[in-house]
């Protein structure tokens, strides 16, 4: 048997797996590497997923002798996480992966008695000597790789993109190795959350009781956000909801919509881009929250046409098994070629 940490920025989670590669229990935690930005001190990430360690252990009636080892993805290999370990180099997959992981058993980093393997991250391919003028090519992933090869794992066919929809949106592309060439990153999902939560634009977004309706479809809506972020620029768009409640009439529910839209519209950007780059081809796989993988799954066939082969994935059972998946590949790798 073996244990899973998926550490995030703001979310952690353990799950113990079994000898049938099912998970027995899980337990999660809001704690992430944000706090050890917040406190300065890595002390309460590590104490945290400690407590969340055993208490997945007490839950599934297991002693940490049963666990053989544990494994590790996502920003916890960080330099705000536990423990910095360098990102790979594209294109890499499961073998390459694999191969990289590091070993670790000491009560400093993580203290739970048994060994530790941390997944590195990986990062594009781009000249050693690049400079600020090369940013464009440069783009990175922790956490991310190893749900693209729960993916993968399920018998994808290969090339496509996989698109992540959660604090960024990350747009990665799989080679005809099964292997992740290159990745495209959006600070989209941290964009609206500011926006909802920190933002004058925010009360603008929730519901108002007795808002008559505008009248507008889905469809209209997302039209009218595409054409003002392309012709006055995003900073401005994400005004307009201001507009659209105080002077204009329309409810909640459409000013959401407009909003995500031009976050969306902006993001068709970074989709052009690895376009641009050869590194797409008309098959996607988007997992995220429903309604941000139905906006996107309706931009992308709105750019690019209807007969773009979208695949989404919004349960969030499902979402959440993505990263056990992909540990449990890479663990069987590891053991195989032990």
């Amino acid at each position: 048997m073996f244990s899973v940490i998926d550490c995030g920025t703001t979310f952690s989670r353990v799950y113990i797996i079994d000898n049938n590669r099912q998970i027995v229990t899980d337990t999660c935690a809001q704690v992430g590497v944000r706090d050890t930005v917040v406190s300065g001190s890595k002390e309460k990430l590590k104490q945290a997923l400690t407590a969340l360690f055993h208490e997945a252990l007490d839950n599934s009636g297991l002693a940490v002798s049963d666990i053989d080892f544990v494994i590790a993805s996502g920003m916890i290999t960080s330099e705000i996480g536990l423990i910095e370990i360098p990102h790979l180099i594209a294109p890499a997959g499961i073998a390459e992966l694999s191969k990289g992981v590091i070993r670790v058993n000491d009560p400093g980093i993580l203290p739970i008695g048994i060994p530790i393997y941390f997944i590195p991250g990986i990062k594009n391919h781009y000249r050693e000597d690049a400079r600020a003028h090369d940013l464009m090519d440069i783009d990175f992933m922790r956490g991310e790789e190893v749900q693209c090869v729960g993916i993968l794992n399920q018998d994808i066919a290969v090339p496509c993109s996989i698109v992540t929809l959660s604090s960024h949106t990350k747009v990665v592309y799989i080679d005809k190795n099964r292997k992740i060439a290159a990745s495209n990153t959006t600070i989209s999902g941290q964009l609206y959350d500011a926006i909802l939560n920190h933002s004058s634009i925010g009360k603008s977004l929730v519901e108002k009781e007795g808002e008559p309706a505008g009248g507008y479809t889905y469809q209209e809506l997302i039209q009218i956000a595409c054409e003002c972020v392309a012709n006055t620029g995003l900073g401005r768009t994400l005004l307009m909801p201001r507009f659209l409640q105080v002077l204009l009439k329309t409810n909640a529910w459409e000013r959401e919509v407009f909003t995500n839209a031009a976050i969306a519209a902006d993001d068709m950007k970074a989709f052009e881009d690895m376009r641009k780059r050869g590194l797409a081809n008309d098959r996607y796989i988007i997992y995220g929250h429903q309604n941000r993988c139905e906006m996107y799954q309706y931009m992308l066939r709105k750019f690019y046409g209807d007969n773009m082969e979208i695949t989404c994935i919004s349960d969030k059972d499902k979402i959440g098994k993505l990263t056990v998946l992909g540990c449990i590949a890479v663990a069987e790798h590891l053991i195989s070629h032990a």
